[in-house]
């Protein structure tokens, strides 16, 4: 090959590489998000004493865990946060490897169980592990530690995944009422990708939320289908529990899914649709058909057997550059909204009104407000920056942002 054939075809992979994220104009893209009149106050509560990596933070009895994922976790007890785990006291098992390596963390109901699934170059000998197909070099490797309210202690290391840490990785974490972990691992793909055979195939953890029980390190695959998801919640409607996420897409949709917890742990997984799907050979990212290089080719008029509707998707909306966060539900600080969520980039807000069971909902735009009742935006909060929202619940239940570019954290509250 000459050098100048070598030159255009290194400009086209830089090119390919540097518009990743750079959305193409699609054909077919989902319902524009609604205008509305919900109205949210936010009031801030604290700030985080790192900001370089935070995520979602997690209810550990009456604290929060504040998880910046660049490598450190601290306990917010409501007036200060003290650091609780940092890369200078590990255990001896884990490497830390890539920008994420704290990639979640997660408590039991009682609280005196806190999970922590950490991206390592190495894993432990004696506990199960699971392979990847797709270029691996390094683990999502989850250890359960005590929690006395002030410190972690007793690691013990629980299970490994094979990771490509290039890659999405996901990083959806919570603990079920029975004790056991769900774990969302990312399809390790690229954004110009539909989720390859892999992200349909239970035979691998890649696009997949994984069930693990903690006593063995077991891991059973209990959904497939899911790019990216990186907050798992469970709520509870009309007497049944239900897991609510956010999955982000790649150029066409964003997606909010939900599913009962008692469908979930059926005989087969459930299927949320990422990935090349072996009935059909097609490709979904939330309602729509897509190519091999994940642009949208035929909307989807009716739910399919065998897949799971989206509760409601929604499209870039213009925007070159977007990825959704989120969920949160919370009946102390919503009354209209059911979930909240975000975009990382433009840090607008969107919310859903009706149940998690009614799929193919229409999007609001959500209407914020600062503590004096003075209109503002995410960005009025960063100075114009990229915010990044973090929702979660504190431990009273009310309903939380955090914002990455910060480390600032406020409670949400519904006015009408």
């Amino acid at each position: 090959m000459t050098r100048s054939v070598l030159s255009v075809v290194g400009t086209l992979v830089i090119t390919v590489i540097a518009s990743a994220w750079q959305a193409p104009p699609q054909k077919f893209v989902p319902d524009p998000v609604q205008p509305s009149d919900l109205k949210v106050r936010l009031d801030l509560v604290g700030t985080m004493p790192t900001d370089v990596n935070p995520t979602s933070p997690a209810v550990a009895k009456s604290s929060l865990l504040l998880i910046d994922q660049a490598g450190a976790i601290f306990v917010w007890n409501g007036m200060r946060a003290d650091l609780v785990l940092s890369k200078n006291n590990l255990p001896a098992g884990v490497k830390l490897v890539g920008a994420e390596p704290i990639i979640n963390a997660a408590a039991t109901k009682a609280g005196t169980i806190v999970y922590v699934m950490f991206i390592s170059s190495s894993a432990p000998k004696d506990i199960p592990k699971r392979l990847s197909p797709r270029d691996p070099d390094a683990w999502y490797l989850l250890y359960a530690f005590d929690f006395d309210g002030t410190s972690l202690s007793h690691p013990r290391a629980i299970t490994a995944m094979q990771e490509r840490t290039d890659g999405h990785s996901g990083g959806g974490l919570t603990v079920l009422p029975d004790d056991s972990v769900l774990f969302a691992a990312g399809d390790n793909g690229d954004s110009y990708e539909d989720g390859r055979d892999d992200s349909q195939n239970p035979a691998n953890h890649l696009a997949k939320i994984i069930h693990i029980d903690p006593a063995t390190g077991a891991t059973k695959i209990v959904a497939v289908g899911v790019r990216a998801c990186q907050r798992l919640t469970i709520d509870t409607f009309d007497g049944d529990d239900r897991l609510t996420f956010v999955d982000p897409g790649g150029w066409v949709s964003e997606e909010i899914d939900s599913i009962r917890l008692a469908d979930l742990v059926g005989p087969t997984p459930a299927n949320f649709g990422w990935g090349r799907a072996v009935t059909d050979g097609r490709s979904r990212e939330g309602m729509f058909y897509i190519d091999r290089v994940g642009n949208s080719i035929a909307k989807i008029p009716a739910a399919e057997p065998g897949f799971i509707d989206p509760v409601a998707e929604f499209g870039r909306e213009k925007n070159p550059v977007f990825a959704v966060s989120g969920p949160v539900h919370s009946p102390s600080s919503f009354s209209r909204i059911t979930f909240l969520f975000g975009d990382l980039v433009t840090g607008t807000v969107y919310a859903i009104t009706g149940a998690p069971a009614v799929t193919r909902q229409p999007v609001f735009f959500v209407n914020l407000f600062d503590s004096q009742m003075q209109p503002l935006t995410l960005k009025d909060l960063t100075k114009g920056q990229r915010p990044d929202p973090r929702f979660f619940t504190f431990p009273d239940g009310t309903a939380g942002v955090l914002l990455e570019r910060t480390g600032n954290f406020y409670r949400l509250t519904e006015v009408r």
